[in-house]
C-alpha cells in the first residue's frame, strides 16, 4: 500500500469538512442584530478605546456577555457572532471567516 492513498484520503476529508468549519456571518449578524446591537451601537464600538485587541479577545467578549444576558448560545453561535463583530465593527481578521 503506497502512501499516497492515505494521505489522499486525510485531504479529501479535510476539504470536504471545510465548509461546516466556516463561520456563518449572516447567522451571527442576526444575533447580533437581534441580542446585541440594542446596546452596543450606542456605544461599544465608537469609543476610542476598545476592549478587544484580537479575534480571541473579541470571542472571551461575546461569551461573556451571552452569558450574563443568560442567552444560552452554543459554542457555534459564540462562533458566528465573534465572527461577524470582529470582521464588521473591529477590522480584525478570523480564523474561520
Amino acid at each position: 500500500m503506497s502512501l499516497r492513498s492515505p494521505l489522499l484520503a486525510a485531504l479529501i476529508a479535510i476539504i470536504a469538512r471545510a465548509p461546516a468549519l466556516a463561520a456563518d456571518l449572516e447567522r451571527g449578524k442576526m444575533l447580533y442584530e437581534n441580542h446585541c446591537r440594542m446596546c452596543h451601537d450606542s456605544v461599544a464600538f465608537k469609543r476610542d478605546q476598545k476592549i478587544a485587541h484580537t479575534y480571541d479577545e473579541v470571542r472571551a467578549q461575546v461569551t461573556r456577555w451571552q452569558t450574563n444576558t443568560s442567552l444560552h448560545w452554543n459554542a457555534e453561535d459564540i462562533e458566528n457572532v465573534a465572527s461577524y463583530v470582529a470582521k464588521t465593527y473591529y477590522r480584525i481578521p478570523c480564523p474561520d471567516c
